[in-house]
């Protein structure tokens, strides 16, 4: 149960990203942002289950807690993701950090109507 679970939270989440990119990036900070979405996408489809399966649990924390708990623990997964910096511009750096951002904004949004 908990492996569908995953599985549907991973389509779900996937789906927010890939609408949320930008279709035609004209430049380094623009593909970084989509480059940043997509490590973020990666980072959560490594990790789902391990959201999946604190949000089952049985305590008794509240929704909210739940949900503050859940986005905190992708945050810091993002937080501490390393990007190899020789690789690119300092646009695309830029980009990264900033897809990085709004894949957290849209972690939020996903995991309220996820909980």
């Amino acid at each position: 149960m908990d492996e569908q679970k995953a599985k549907d939270a991973i389509g779900m989440f996937s789906k927010l990203i890939e609408r949320n990119k930008d279709r035609q990036p004209y430049s380094d900070y623009k593909e970084g942002i989509n480059h940043g979405l997509e490590i973020a996408k990666d980072a959560f489809e490594e990790n789902a289950e391990k959201f999946v399966y604190s949000n089952s649990s049985n305590s008794n924390e509240d929704r909210d807690a739940k949900i503050k708990s859940l986005q905190d623990r992708f945050e810091m997964l993002l937080d501490t993701t390393v990007v190899e910096k020789p690789r690119y511009t300092r646009g695309h750096l830029e980009g990264i950090d900033r897809g990085f951002e709004k894949s957290k904004m849209l972690f939020a949004e996903f995991i309220k109507n996820f909980v």
